[in-house]
């Protein structure tokens, strides 16, 4: 074997040895979970799991504290191998003449594997392997990586590791930030970590700051008027709090991705001012006991969030249900999904927006809504509807376009919580029956803001001129009916906006949209205690107006003509001119093939010369007979409609010689007790049973009826058709009937 051999086969153990003397990753610390905001804005932080303040590292060390470290602990950093062989020569002789080591060599690059080995003996012998593990750091990495990795992982005084978790900690702001002051200061630190103590050594640490600065202005990175202003900044008092802006964002990424950094889109400055308006409102409302807030305020054009308050968590100690995030908390949604129905029955064709809708008493399988108010208005447009959020007309408007269908749809929009089948639902999921996210419910009223303005990468089950006309009739301020407490709120902007509020009083929601922000509120409590008055209009919205009023002001939407048609209307019914239909309107609706029917409750009527009564031919010679176009409702809708419509004019009595056979429609409605309801009656204070009031209409206001209860004959009605009775417990008939011989029944129970 030839010696060159024999030397490489000596050599080749040490090779080898060298190369893979240093771990592939040399930091294994758990780190903090950092939030931070596009623009670098720190949002939050936890601490890790060690019990310090470690960050994830950044990208890169910032120019002021890299001069300054260098400066300070290693000035020939960019030229040496990882050893600086003329600071061991100066060492040597420094510790010889004294007779102790005074002074020591560690370049940055060997610090680097020092605090990376937190184990290892301070002796010669690791003193030598750190050289030589730093000669081998010095060829994997580049200059900027290794300063970049002392940076990250210098212990800065405290629990505190690495230079952006200091710059936060001591100065609240990142490193890139920091004056010459601020990165002298940390730059001295982790060579005496324990002088940053507050109220100790901090005499010592000005010194050391002070000649930094000193150092600074000698090699020229700082000229003398820079350096006497850096000397005149103070120390910091005490270590800062860490921010934390955006509590329950954090803690939601946390459990689904561990400790790490986290970048998102929430804007600073507007999480600060949602953070203040949250708390401006809490204190209000921690005093009717409701506690919990979650506020979402999303940017339309890109779906991500601007702003995310998941809860009450800080605003005061031991709060109850504060740490539960509210935004992808399910809670049952009150009313904000009757906007989507609305939408969806415009684009399927069976409404417009001023179809008449049947508002009256309502029974099915003893489901009997009533709307707030506790009144009825016997015929209401369906956007007016939407507009006053009433309950009967949209349990109807839900029949009608069918629960299973509607389901679909609110699946199909990104309700994952609504994960049961139609049956379970039933009607109620209008009025609260289902469970929904306040960032499912934002999320949809987003979606269809991006669909009308025609964003690629957006679709929604619902037409662009569907959903114009429903931010439309969302856009009219006012909610009488659904909220008791309600109030004229004036943002100075148009905003599509819609409250809820759950049975009970245990939610209250308010979610609006506008070209640029979709806003979602929820007031409550985590624990679903309800409380009186607390409702979506009287304590959701007052915080929603607070928000929209912090966002920049937004131009509304622009008309979807390509997606509108002209339409003639009735005026009265809303519903496409018949021939007959004396006044007519033009609206603008969803450009479909399939629209209801033309209006049916204008019709034809016949009149005795003087227009007291209607006649026929059995009672009046035709010649005589005056035509006239009449609006007629049903009896149980005109009962309710004349007591809110004061121009609403019901037909003549017939004439006393009318032949009512040759009139097929029943003029008699009952409207209370609907069909298969059951009644529980109580007694009053004398023990006396408090008995049912059964209720009719008749399209003849002179009318007389008779009532008959399991075919006894129990009284006799005109005018205001309400009768007292007290049926026993069980099953009944009931039997409405009028002279000419037309009748209505319902059957009943008792218990």
């Amino acid at each position: 074997m030839s010696k060159f051999k024999k030397i490489i086969l000596i050599l080749a153990p040490f090779v080898v040895l060298y190369i893979f003397c240093l771990p592939w990753k040399l930091f294994k610390s758990p780190v903090s979970a950092t939030l931070t905001a596009a623009d670098g804005t720190l949002l939050g932080a936890r601490i890790s799991k060690t019990g310090q303040w470690y960050f994830p590292p950044a990208d890169k060390v910032p120019e002021k504290f890299a001069k300054c470290i260098v400066t300070y602990e290693d000035k020939r950093f960019w030229w040496h191998p990882g050893i600086d062989f003329l600071s061991i020569g100066r060492a040597l002789r420094q510790n010889a003449s004294k007779g102790e080591v005074v002074s020591g060599a560690s370049t940055i690059t060997m610090q680097v594997i020092r605090l990376s080995r937190p184990g290892a003996p301070r002796n010669i012998p690791e003193k030598m392997l750190e050289a030589v593990m730093a000669t081998r750091l010095e060829i994997r990495h580049s200059k900027r990586k290794i300063l970049l990795l002392y940076a990250s992982n210098a212990p800065f005084g405290g629990n505190v590791v690495g230079l952006e978790a200091a710059a936060w900690r001591y100065f609240g702001r990142p490193a890139s930030e920091l004056s010459w002051a601020e990165s002298a200061m940390l730059a001295v630190l982790p060579n005496s970590p324990a002088l940053i103590h507050p109220g100790r050594n901090r005499e010592r640490l000005l010194q050391k700051r002070n000649f930094l600065l000193d150092k600074l202005l000698e090699n020229g990175t700082i000229d003398e008027t820079e350096c006497e202003l850096a000397k005149d900044e103070p120390l910091p008092d005490k270590p800062l709090p860490m921010p934390d802006k955006a509590y329950h964002l954090l803690e939601r990424l946390r459990a689904e991705g561990g400790d790490k950094a986290y970048t998102c889109t929430l804007d600073p400055a507007l999480q600060d001012r949602i953070n203040a308006i949250a708390a401006n409102h809490f204190e209000e409302y921690h005093s009717n006991l409701v506690d919990n807030m979650g506020i979402l305020v999303v940017d339309v054009r890109t779906g991500e969030p601007r702003a995310y308050y998941g809860n009450t968590h800080g605003l005061a100690k031991g709060l109850r249900g504060a740490d539960v995030d509210m935004i992808p908390a399910a809670r049952s949604s009150g009313s904000t999904l009757k906007p989507l129905l609305y939408a969806a029955m415009l684009q399927s064709g069976q409404i417009l927006p001023t179809t008449l809708i049947k508002d009256t008493p309502y029974n099915y399988n003893n489901f009997s809504p009533h709307n707030f108010s506790r009144t009825f208005d016997g015929a209401v447009p369906a956007d007016e509807v939407i507009a006053r959020s009433l309950n009967v007309p949209s349990v109807r408007m839900l029949e009608q376009y069918g629960a299973q269908r509607f389901l679909e749809l609110l699946q199909e929009m990104g309700f994952s919580t609504i994960d049961k089948d139609a049956d379970h639902y039933g009607l109620s999921l209008i009025l609260g029956g289902a469970e929904i996210t306040l960032g499912s419910i934002v999320g949809a009223y987003r979606n269809m803001a991006a669909k009308l303005l025609d964003i690629s990468g957006v679709d929604v089950p619902l037409g662009r001129g569907s959903i114009w006309l429903t931010f439309e009739a969302l856009s009219r301020a006012g909610r009488p009916e659904e909220e008791a407490s309600w109030r004229d709120f004036s943002s100075g902007r148009k905003i599509a906006w819609k409250t809820g509020t759950s049975w009970g009083n245990r939610d209250a929601w308010s979610v609006g949209v506008t070209p640029e922000y979709a806003v979602g509120v929820w007031v409550g409590n985590s624990d679903g205690e309800g409380r009186a008055q607390m409702t979506g209009v009287g304590y959701a919205s007052p915080v929603m107006f607070d928000v929209f009023t912090a966002l920049p002001p937004s131009r509304w939407f622009s008309k979807p003509l390509d997606d509108l048609v002209p339409l003639e209307v009735c005026h009265k019914s809303g519903l496409p001119a018949s021939r007959i239909c004396p006044e007519r309107d033009t609206l603008l609706v969803p450009d479909i093939k399939v629209r209801p029917d033309d209006c049916k409750y204008h019709r034809v009527v016949h009149l005795d010369a003087d227009g007291q009564y209607l006649v026929n031919s059995s009672c009046y010679p035709v010649e005589k007979m005056v035509e006239k176009v009449w609006f007629v409702l049903p009896p149980a809708m005109e009962w309710y409609y004349i007591k809110n419509h004061i121009d609403y004019r019901p037909l003549p009595p017939k004439h006393p010689g009318f032949d009512a056979g040759s009139d097929s429609g029943n003029p008699i409605e009952i409207i209370y007790p609907q069909q298969g309801v059951t009644i529980v009656t109580t007694r009053g204070l004398d023990g006396e049973e408090q008995g049912v009031v059964v209720r009719a209409a008749h399209a003849d206001p002179t009318a007389r009826l008779y009532w008959h209860l399991d075919d006894n004959y129990v009284g006799s009605t005109t005018g205001e058709h309400d009768l007292m009775l007290r049926p026993e417990p069980g099953a009944h008939l009931l039997v409405a009937m009028d002279a000419g011989g037309a009748s209505r029944s319902v059957y009943f129970i008792v218990k």
